[in-house]
């Protein structure tokens, strides 16, 4: 990634994510997340974890696997989903975009966390058995651009003049040119677009970006990732121990209880439909300056755990944490952190009492 950022000089400076580089500010991190929360800009995701599946049977070996319709991606529509283990646990959450027009049908690349790619290619090969599938690590291949903010559609209705982009629904999905992929997240409208590209198009692409909008580094999009309440594979859903619908799966559209069997089926229908979930993913906001570590504790004004932050941002104060339902009622808006009073509340996007 760091060689597409030669011409940037001195105001860029770096940081890491799951260990990769990534460019932390372009020079000034509080208005690059002023733009993310008020206008719009674009941030880099290239190091993001890509797997492709290809093949006859590549459609019906993922739909028996993961919590949503495979079935109904399609060139024109993007999905999120799931794969969890057999008791129902997160293991990993994905984007799903149909790609390679010139296969039949189209294969599925899945875009997930950086970190957990080889984990992922060797649990997909050991559900593989005889299916007639090809998974292949694409990581080097393509960049991958996020496109974020209040006014992004206009920025993008002057980049992609052609494209019918106004009103488009989460997961809508178009071809500005052959080879590249541009989707609305199909989570929730406020996280923005996704733009996948060939690398060799990255220089070209980066120019014409850069007059349309303003680029924002890692610092600025974790704090409005954390603003918004997005959550995150290794963040809030914790593998081997989040049940998916405590932080979210359900609301960002990543379930689809209709569908037929999947791994992990059973505890997520049953959790669902029994109202069984006993903790939630919420906003915690107390003083600037202070950020905590994932695994911190959260507790009530008596001093009983409450739960765990799983996300801090120092920037702007506010953290996701991880809470049981009934110690938030208990607390009345007011959690602490280490003696630090915090405010409480659920996500915008929250669908549940």
């Amino acid at each position: 990634m760091q060689r597409f950022y030669a011409s940037r000089g001195a105001s860029l400076r770096w940081t890491t994510d799951r260990e990769l580089p990534v460019p932390a500010d372009f020079g000034d991190s509080v208005r690059e997340y002023d733009l993310l929360m008020e206008q719009a800009a674009w941030v880099d995701f290239s190091h993001m974890g890509m797997v492709s599946l290809s093949g006859p049977e590549h459609v019906a070996f993922l739909g028996g696997l993961t919590t949503n319709q495979v079935c109904h991606v399609a060139a024109s529509r993007s999905l999120y989903s799931a794969l969890l283990t057999p008791q129902g646990r997160y293991l990993w959450d994905f984007t799903l975009v149909a790609h390679g027009a010139d296969q039949e049908p189209p294969g599925l690349l899945l875009i997930t966390e950086p970190d957990r790619v080889p984990a992922l290619l060797q649990q997909l090969a050991f559900y593989r058995l005889r299916a007639k599938v090809q998974i292949t690590d694409e990581r080097s291949r393509f960049g991958l651009l996020g496109l974020i903010g209040p006014a992004v559609d206009q920025a993008l209705g002057a980049l992609f003049p052609g494209l019918a982009l106004a009103g488009a629904a989460p997961g809508a999905t178009f071809a500005p040119e052959p080879g590249m992929r541009l989707w609305r997240d199909p989570r929730q409208e406020k996280f923005g677009w996704r733009l996948l590209l060939p690398v060799d198009r990255w220089s070209s692409m980066e120019e014409q970006l850069v007059a349309a909008l303003a680029p924002a580094g890692w610092t600025a999009w974790e704090a409005c990732r954390i603003r918004h309440a997005l959550p995150r594979g290794g963040n809030e859903w914790i593998p081997d121990e989040t049940l998916p619908l405590e932080a979210g799966l359900l609301e960002m559209n990543g379930v689809d209880f209709g569908k037929g069997c999947y791994v992990g089926q059973e505890t997520t229908t049953r959790t669902h439909h029994r109202g069984t979930i006993k903790r939630r993913l919420f906003r915690l906001t107390g003083p600037a300056g202070v950020a905590w570590a994932a695994g911190t504790t959260v507790q009530r004004p008596d001093g009983k755990v409450a739960g765990m932050i799983t996300s801090s941002c120092s920037q702007t104060g506010a953290s996701l944490a991880l809470l049981q339902l009934a110690d938030v009622a208990h607390a009345q808006g007011t959690l602490f952190v280490q003696a630090h009073p915090m405010v409480v509340d659920k996500p915008a996007w929250a669908g549940w009492a």
